[in-house]
């Protein structure tokens, strides 16, 4: 009919496709402009899509377990005698038709359907991969390795979705832990006694292959050290309730990425990743900082932006609402990407030092602890002192040990220096 409208699956950003984990609205109900029909779920966030439209649900196209991708009809909605306000209509996801997404994302001559697959090359039949920048940097954010990624276009050029394929495969298979080199093979434990196997959801399984591509790829190494954070925690304290006012908690953390930005600033080789052949480092001019969340469905790290720009009751707010909203399971693709270095933060749970695991294709990341009174000699006096500790674990291939130890000393000095963390 003339006044139907099929409600279709837009903003799906970087994933091809995603799951119908919860059906929200039936068929004959009646709806309003924004009012969620579908929950969605990704590898790393599960989101509720609001209808554009207001009206009477004719027909609902998917069903729970179903898999959809940008433009696939969601339910078919009938428009009449519904009013749309315009303040609705500003709101609502802009529709992108299937034909707008494949001439935006995927030009012509490299639509992976119209050329064959060819098997992987040998190291030996080619010296680089054939690909332009965009998509090295695109494989260099999953942390893959370009060379090894087949390419579908024209002379063996390997386009975006050639490692999107590559990863799906690759990285995010469940046999691939079975396929590390020189990992035994797992006993039948049930020839032990009884045993319950209970599958990771995708966000745990996608962590795990990260992490596990991380450790093997770089060499880790991790320095320990204690800050002396008595004054930072004063100062924190009289401006807590400033802070609170405006609506958010002030931790340590907002003081900490302001440090550590600082100590970037002066170690560039912090601030980096290492380029695919390992040749060269491929330093940063921006600072944006990761911070591991837990959530209910797995740990995330969600990136706060420009933090040099930023003060410490802004970052406090920043960090708040990036952290409900990783809870939530609403983070995008791009709340997480495009990090320089990460923080993991154990503070609020318990134990002293840890050896955190690197956030690839990062070269360092920061492990923080809860914080210990102990008595310090200064000054030829002992006193009893509020100590923070420290776990910098860093990629040996782009960082040394001297590096690291003078990283770590700067960044206690900064922590010590807390006026200027307040600039």
């Amino acid at each position: 009919m003339a006044n139907d409208k099929n409600i279709v699956a837009t903003d799906l950003e970087d994933f091809d496709e995603v799951d119908v984990v919860e059906v929200l609205v039936a068929a004959g109900d009646t709806i309003e402009a924004n009012q969620s029909i579908v929950t969605l779920e990704s590898d790393k966030a599960m989101m509720e899509f609001p209808s554009p439209e207001a009206g009477v649900v004719k027909e609902v196209a998917v069903a729970v377990g179903d898999k959809v991708k940008q433009g696939d009809t969601l339910v078919v909605v009938s428009a009449e005698g519904a009013v749309e306000t315009a303040e609705a209509a500003a709101e609502s996801p802009q529709k992108v038709t299937t034909n707008e997404v494949k001439q935006e994302t995927i030009p012509k001559e490299e639509k992976p359907t119209s050329v064959k697959k060819p098997p992987p090359l040998k190291e030996t039949e080619r010296d680089s991969a054939y690909a332009s920048p965009a998509v090295r940097k695109y494989a260099n954010e999953l942390g893959v390795n370009i060379e090894q990624v087949p390419g579908s276009a024209d002379q063996g050029r390997v386009i975006k979705q050639d490692v999107q394929h590559y990863v799906q495969t690759h990285l995010a298979s469940p046999a691939q832990p079975s396929t590390i080199k020189g990992a035994p093979e797992l006993p039948d434990f049930s020839e032990f006694g009884p045993i319950e196997e209970h599958s990771l959801n995708k966000l745990k399984q996608v962590s795990a292959q990260h992490l596990s591509h991380a450790w093997h790829i770089a060499p880790h190494v991790t320095q320990f050290d204690d800050a002396d954070i008595t004054e930072l925690e004063s100062a924190r304290k009289q401006l807590k309730q400033q802070v609170e006012q405006e609506g958010a908690k002030l931790t340590l953390l907002p003081f900490i990425m302001k440090a550590l930005v600082k100590c970037l600033q002066e170690f560039p080789d912090f601030n980096s990743s290492m380029n695919a052949s390992v040749t060269a480092l491929i330093r940063k001019k921006y600072f944006h900082i990761g911070i591991a969340v837990d959530t209910p469905r797995g740990l995330v790290v969600p990136v706060i932006r420009d933090v040099d720009q930023k003060k410490i009751p802004q970052l406090a707010m920043e960090l708040m609402q990036i952290s409900a909203k990783a809870r939530d399971g609403k983070l995008t693709p791009k709340n997480m990407q495009g990090g320089c270095m990460s923080i993991s933060s154990i503070g609020g749970i318990g134990g002293l030092h840890f050896t955190p695991i690197i956030n690839y294709p990062e070269v360092a990341i920061l492990g923080v602890s809860r914080t210990q009174k102990k008595l310090v000699k200064t000054n030829e006096k002992i006193k009893e002192r509020l100590m923070l500790p420290l776990s910098l674990s860093y990629d040996h291939r782009a960082i040394d040990g001297v590096a690291a130890v003078k990283f770590t000393t700067m960044l206690k000095e900064r922590l010590n220096d807390v006026w200027s963390l307040m600039l």
